[in-house]
């Protein structure tokens, strides 16, 4: 677990399944060991970002990427073990208010199996407002994307499902900002109190190598995602300010700076 303060606002990472992948070429400089452990390793680590605003609390992204969390045997005890994490953090699954979906990469632990009935999946926030950006929710409805598409309709089924156009502000500190390129429709949190400012990119930022080089790509849309990517690392770069990506390891990220003409993380 990961902790930042941006000015009044809480951000907690809870992480799971924490893992290295091999590379065939050297990690930046930067990112060694905090994010990748070795310099031919890079890591990896589905998590979950959660907000609280005052009284709002908001959940990012939660463990999305997870590969088929329904054909895990323990799934009823692995999405407890998550949820008690969470609550250990001071956010209760019960006292989520919204979760948001930067983009649609299966639907991860957004559901969980009945406490009453392993076979039968419910929503892990069952209070909160799950959004999702409009042209995702719109692609998924097209038979865009087929894998995790149980998973959208029980919350769907369950009324707790709504699409949003952007920009979208959730609470006072937290807003929903465009950031295509990787998905149809993929989005960014921003949250901001004053000078302090973080954003948590969803998938525009997979490793390390995308902070040095953003051209480097893994999207629907590279073109586009490269600006995206660009566009963020300016503005974090120019105010010091926090990225926060869901899949990369150790934290997750860190304060963005310009360092021998390219991009760089500090802890």
């Amino acid at each position: 677990m990961h902790r930042w303060q941006i000015g009044s606002v809480e951000i907690v990472r809870i992480e799971d399944e924490s893992f290295s992948l091999p590379s065939d070429r050297q990690a930046p400089a930067w990112a060694v060991p905090t994010l990748a452990p070795e310099p031919t390793q890079v890591g990896i680590a589905f998590s979950a970002f959660a907000i609280a605003d005052g009284d709002r609390r908001v959940v990012v992204d939660p463990w999305l990427a997870n590969d088929a969390p329904r054909d895990r045997d323990d799934a009823p005890e692995h999405a407890a073990a998550l949820l008690d994490e969470l609550a250990d953090a001071g956010f209760p699954a019960e006292a989520i208010d919204t979760v948001v979906n930067t983009h649609f990469d299966g639907v991860g632990w957004n559901t969980r199996p009945s406490p009453d009935d392993r076979d039968r999946w419910v929503a892990a926030f069952p209070a909160a407002r799950y959004l999702y950006p409009e042209a995702e929710l719109a692609a998924w409805h097209a038979g865009s994307y087929p894998h995790g598409d149980h998973g959208l309709a029980v919350l769907e089924a369950a009324g707790l499902l709504e699409g949003v156009a952007l920009p979208h502000r959730v609470s006072p500190h937290v807003q929903l900002v465009d950031a295509p390129g990787h998905n149809v429709g993929h989005l960014a949190v921003a949250v901001e109190d004053g000078a302090d400012l973080a954003v948590i990119p969803g998938h525009l930022f997979l490793t390390p190598f995308q902070v040095s080089d953003p051209t480097e790509a893994a999207d629907l849309e590279p073109e586009v995602a490269t600006a995206s990517r660009v566009r963020l690392l300016e503005q974090l770069a120019d105010r010091q300010g926090l990225l926060l990506a869901p899949l990369l390891g150790g934290p997750g990220g860190g304060v963005v700076h310009r360092e021998a003409g390219h991009f760089a993380l500090r802890p």
